[in-house]
């Protein structure tokens, strides 16, 4: 098995996490819930800003919250310092224009794709999306073994990928379920070295019960298939 990553963080903008107690215990939050201006979309100087505050990016996964948070893939992407292939998976692509200045949940990827760190960009989705960057590759959420990565791999996942039925997130969702998203991510992790990974997609925070459950219970897994840890959770 090649190189995993060695810690875990949740970003704690919201209070999805409050929900995930066997998560909270296998990371390290760092609480930014008093931060304004952070969800769907922020400037580039807040960004730099958080930034700052986070200190180990590379070799870490983070949890982030909901999609509306899943522009801070690109802050975690910028820290690296070594050339790397970006794998995204997610119902959206998210490759459109923002305004000067500032970045989106939406135009996060459009971002990253100027990145020189970054190589080449894999997006498992069911958008199908023009894009300007020959740099992105979109393929089915099937098609996930026909990516062969020349490089360290980062993996960035929008839970909103996945059946409503197997968890509700606060977008429109795909037609993935639980045991593909695991077999992905389980394929890149047993054959490739992980740099990097962030997870984001989690319900509303109002949702208290099932629906935390059923997340948490998914983020536990994704946990364990790209991490070292070797606690046994019990779900």
């Amino acid at each position: 098995m090649k190189r995993l990553l060695s810690s875990s963080y949740i970003l704690m903008f919201d209070e999805y996490y409050s929900f995930q107690p066997r998560l909270k215990e296998m990371c390290t939050c760092i609480d930014l819930k008093s931060l304004s201006s952070t969800k769907y979309m922020c400037s580039k100087k807040v960004l730099d800003s958080i930034s700052e505050k986070i200190k180990k990016v590379e070799n870490s996964l983070f949890f982030l919250g909901a999609g509306e948070y899943h522009h801070f893939t690109y802050m975690l992407l910028k820290k690296i310092n070594k050339t790397f292939s970006l794998i995204v998976i997610d119902k959206h692509v998210d490759y459109s224009n923002s305004y000067p200045g500032f970045i989106t949940c939406g135009s996060w990827l459009k971002d990253a794709a100027g990145l020189n760190q970054i190589a080449e960009i894999f997006v498992l989705s069911e958008d199908k999306k023009n894009v300007s960057s020959s740099k992105i590759k979109i393929l089915s959420p099937l098609d996930y073994k026909k990516i062969k990565p020349n490089l360290p791999v980062y993996i960035s996942i929008d839970k909103d990928i996945l059946t409503k039925s197997s968890i509700n997130t606060t977008w429109d969702q795909g037609h993935c379920k639980p045991k593909t998203l695991i077999e992905i991510v389980s394929h890149f992790s047993s054959a490739f070295e992980i740099v990097g990974a962030d997870i984001c997609g989690e319900p509303p925070a109002q949702y208290f019960s099932p629906e935390h459950k059923k997340s948490e219970d998914i983020n536990l897994k994704l946990l364990l298939l790209l991490t070292e840890k070797s606690q046994s959770i019990v779900a």
